[in-house]
């Protein structure tokens, strides 16, 4: 196995290191073997380095902040009543008038009191705004519908004006525009002419001294013998 003589290598390089600057330490000659390894100049520099490591870690910052509480933000349940419906929408950040939680009966959507945005598609969307997020057309802090994942600009995406230009006609030649080219290409390399492009050179059937399909299983095909030629008086 090439990971297991990779891994072997590894170890005893690794190894062979430790135990050559344990021993080229001069104060570490009447000390015993354990004690080399464990005081040799690798194991400080390793220790060294993990310690910084961990202060780069403790400098990322803290992982929560005062005042933003993600149980502040995440979906609660269905609003029952007028107060609960407008605290909810000051939640999300909207209008009460504004808001309209995802109706409980969608089973697919639903998400306790999350705003029913409606279908937003990337091409609803200006694209001469100045969005923070240009990939998405979305701003920084800005609301997202349920299935925005699904309308975006490499997925599902329409305006509903492209319904009031189509036409059946145009469909069937977007099709045939594929179809057509196929079938001409699958004709001109199956068609019956000796000159015609192959995947191979044609070749006639191997011939065999002997019938070994008659022989087969038990039979000996020595008693099948097959003749391949002919001999013919010349007129």
């Amino acid at each position: 196995n090439i990971r297991y003589l990779e891994f072997n290598r590894l170890f005893f390089a690794t190894f062979s290191t430790i135990f050559i600057l344990a021993l080229s330490d001069d104060r570490l000659l009447f000390k015993s073997f354990p004690e080399r390894v464990m005081s040799s100049k690798l194991i400080r520099i390793c220790s060294t380095r993990a310690t910084h490591y961990s202060a780069a870690l403790r400098a990322r910052g803290p992982l929560t902040f005062d005042g933003w509480y993600p149980r502040d933000h995440k979906p609660d349940s269905y609003p029952e009543n007028e107060e609960q419906r407008r605290a909810a929408a000051i939640k999300y950040g909207m209008r009460p008038e504004d808001y309209k939680p995802i109706d409980q009966d969608d089973v697919v959507r639903y998400a306790g009191d999350y705003p029913d945005m409606g279908i937003v598609t990337f091409d609803h969307k200006d694209p001469y705004e100045s969005w923070s997020d240009r990939h998405h057309r979305r701003n920084w802090g800005e609301m997202v519908g349920m299935d925005m994942m699904r309308y975006r600009g490499d997925r599902l995406t329409f305006t509903g004006l492209e319904a009031e230009d189509f036409k059946i006609w145009n469909s069937i030649i977007l099709c045939l525009r594929v179809l057509v080219p196929m079938a001409l290409v699958s004709w001109y390399i199956t068609r019956d002419d000796p000159n015609a492009f192959r995947w191979k050179n044609p070749v006639m059937p191997k011939q065999y001294s002997y019938d070994y399909y008659r022989a087969w299983p038990w039979g000996d095909a020595r008693k099948y013998p097959i003749v391949n030629y002919t001999f013919e008086p010349l007129e």
